[in-house]
């Protein structure tokens, strides 16, 4: 992990999480964020098949941002509404920000089904959004393992500017399983080495390079995935890994084969994943301060309570 020295660039946590990223779209054949979440087959594979069984956390976790009824609410990345929906049936009044059309389309059902109507899309990336289209400032603003921004400190102070209230982020703090799989088999099949994400404690430095100090809470986000065969493991990752050939898929295999381990419900790669839940509070809108960005850009932004 990097460390900055007393006299370096202020913006060296957000340059380093930049760097990364540009690392992480330069992988041969992997492909980028947006074609992840446009294409329904590895949405299918990767997250919704899942999604069930992380019902008891995802309820914790809203139960733990004590978002009070009625209040207004952005979601950034909302996805299939895990929280958007159920805060739209407790009278809040949210606005969630889904590129994916997938993830757009699975809103919409989770919408029908619990009989909510009033929430407001915005089909495009954060980075694309302006304040207009936000019509804020928001009570409560939401970014849930969402963070993929190539310029996390404009991401950050945009969220800033139309927040009036609490800002709650979630993001790994220990690679998932899939990272630890990508590192060990991209190199065999595709060439070049697989870099992984960042992770949340390169955000809270971020987070402090803009004077926010904010609250961290450790959580475990999932448990390990668990295979019922080895086969069903080498399915998953295949289409993961773009596998093309029989020798790709022998592969993958023979690391499958070598790295699962027996436990009581079934085949269990790799261990838990811990993820952090990083929060403040903004003071009033009326309280904002000018804060200048690597670019040179400057975006008004509210000074907010250390605790």
């Amino acid at each position: 992990m990097p460390r900055a020295t007393p006299g370096r660039d202020p913006f060296f946590w957000r340059e380093q999480w930049r760097q990364l990223k540009l690392a992480h779209c330069a992988v041969p054949n992997y492909g980028n964020a947006r074609q992840f979440w446009a294409n329904r087959k590895m949405i299918d594979t990767v997250y919704m098949k899942g999604r069930k069984k992380h019902g008891k956390t995802d309820d914790a976790r809203l139960r733990g941002m004590n978002i009070p009824d009625g209040s207004s609410v952005l979601d950034i990345g909302g996805g299939p509404g895990t929280y958007a929906v159920p805060l739209a049936v407790r009278g809040c009044r949210v606005t969630v920000v889904e590129p994916s059309p997938v993830m757009r389309d699975a809103l919409a059902e989770n919408m029908r089904e619990n009989k909510v109507q009033d929430i407001r899309i915005i089909p495009k990336r954060w980075e694309d959004v302006t304040g207009q289209e936000l019509c804020g400032p928001f009570d409560v603003v939401i970014a849930s393992y969402s963070l993929t921004m190539m310029d996390i400190g404009n991401a950050l102070a945009k969220m800033q500017a139309c927040c009036a209230g609490t800002i709650h982020l979630f993001w790994f703090l220990t690679p998932p399983a899939w990272v630890q799989v990508n590192k060990d088999l991209w190199p065999l099949l595709h060439g070049g080495e697989f870099p992984g994400e960042p992770m949340a404690d390169w955000l809270w430095q971020v987070l402090c390079e803009m004077g926010i100090y904010a609250n961290i809470q450790i959580e475990v986000k999932f448990p390990p995935p668990v295979y019922e065969t080895v086969d069903d493991a080498v399915k998953e990752f295949s289409r993961r890994l773009n596998c093309s050939t029989p020798a790709h898929e022998e592969t993958v295999r023979n690391y499958f084969q070598s790295v699962l381990e027996q436990g009581e419900q079934g085949l269990v790669l790799g261990v838990e994943t811990l993820g952090a839940h990083i929060w403040w509070m903004q003071k009033s809108p009326a309280e904002s301060v000018k804060t200048t960005y690597a670019n040179g850009s400057t975006v008004n932004t509210h000074q907010i309570t250390k605790k």
